[in-house]
């Protein structure tokens, strides 16, 4: 494959590996899941190191803890590896790096940028995401220690 090829196309590709059945249209939680997994397996094998993805994917398994069964397996780190070799073997010469991907409105999403520009593009994603969480964050309450007299 074109290293010019969608990265949208790709994650769906990479994603579609952790389907039992990939003729069943997939839960939404399973989808979100995939996209997770493949994410950190795109970033894994370009030797990024990935942030810890675990609370997310609790979202999702909280929301329909039966998601698995549509998953080839529930061992995350098993269909991480088959995501990463994957990518070796399809997409070796493909550097870019995914900054966040995930689905919208039936649509994946993608953010990436080319490896040289990854720190920077890191900091601004990690902002904006830090941002978007605010924004939508519900206020914690005061602990008696933190109350004002």
């Amino acid at each position: 494959m074109a290293i010019d090829s969608k990265m949208s196309e790709i994650m769906k590709n990479l994603a579609m590996l952790c389907f039992r059945d990939t003729k069943t249209v997939p839960s939404s939680e399973a989808v979100h899941a995939s996209l997770l997994l493949a994410n950190v397996a795109w970033n894994r094998a370009l030797g990024r190191e990935v942030p810890d993805y675990e609370d997310l994917l609790m979202v999702f398994t909280r929301s329909k803890p039966e998601l698995w069964s549509e998953l080839r397996s529930g061992k995350t780190e098993a269909l991480i590896e088959s995501m990463c070799m994957a990518k070796e073997q399809l997409y070796p010469m493909d550097r870019r790096v995914v900054l966040i991907c995930g689905m919208r409105e039936s649509n994946i999403r993608v953010e990436w940028c080319d490896e040289k520009d990854y720190p920077e593009a890191s900091a601004l994603a990690k902002m904006r995401i830090a941002a978007l969480s605010e924004q939508y964050a519900v206020p914690l309450q005061h602990s008696k220690n933190n109350k004002k007299k």
